[in-house]
Order: C-alpha cells, then structure tokens, then sequence
C-alpha cells in the first residue's frame, strides 16, 4: 500500500510540473499573449525578409521588441535575431543583400544593454549591425 501511495504521489507531483513548464511556455492556459507585426522589408535578392514585432504577454511581464529574419524559401521558419524588453521603436534596412541594419528610432530613450535579451551579430551569411 506504501508503495501505491508513493506512486501516486509522484504522479501528482509530475503532472503539476508538466502543467508548470506548460504555463511558462505558452504564455498562460488561454495563451494570452499577443504579437504584432510592425514591419516587414525583404532583402535586394528576394532571398530573405526581416520583419519588426512585438509581443506582449499581459500585465505581469513587460512587452518585448523583436527582429527576426527568414529566409523566403521558408513560409513560416523566421529565427529571432535581435530581442529587447520594451516597446522601442526599431528601424530595420538592408545595406546589402546580406547586411542588415538594426537602427534604434531617434525618439527613444538610451537602450539599456540588460534589457537585450538576444543580439545576433551574424545569421549563416547575413552580418547584422546595430545602430543606436
């Protein structure tokens, strides 16, 4: 009988931490975080496309800021290069077919380097810089 209620236990206990990590991926039970599209530019080649957008998850964490880039061969596949908790304004353009432009809107504050979450410099031929 011990060992019966052990198991369950651990049953219980595995559950709750499944539910756990499912909540803190997905942004809650009904999935409440939102995501808008700020901009979309493609590269001189038609070969990749950046795009702008933003997330937000609700009132208990902060809106993020995002850059992701794809290649067009691929619908749905973009990677996040560049990631920043706040609703910063980001300018992005293509100085060449493989060199993107991150550029920080003149009317923002200073961007504060531990609000960067992610900061790709490169992305397989694409170089990628930053302008603040």
């Amino acid at each position: 009988m011990k060992r019966y209620i052990i198991w369950v236990l651990l049953l219980v206990v595995a559950m709750f931490i499944t539910f756990l990590v499912f909540i803190s991926t997905t942004g809650g039970i009904l999935g409440d975080c939102t995501t808008d599209e700020i901009t979309s530019i493609v590269n001189s080649l038609n070969q990749y496309e950046a795009k702008v957008y933003k997330r937000d998850c609700g009132a208990t964490t902060s809106i993020v800021t995002i850059v992701a880039i794809r290649k067009m061969e691929y619908e749905s596949e973009f990677e996040e290069v560049f990631i920043v908790e706040g609703n910063f304004q980001l300018i992005v353009s293509w100085l060449n077919a493989t060199e993107l432009l991150i550029s920080i809107g003149s009317n923002d504050n200073f961007l504060n380097q531990n609000s960067v979450y992610k900061k790709v410099l490169n992305l397989e031929n694409i170089k990628i810089t930053y302008k603040e």
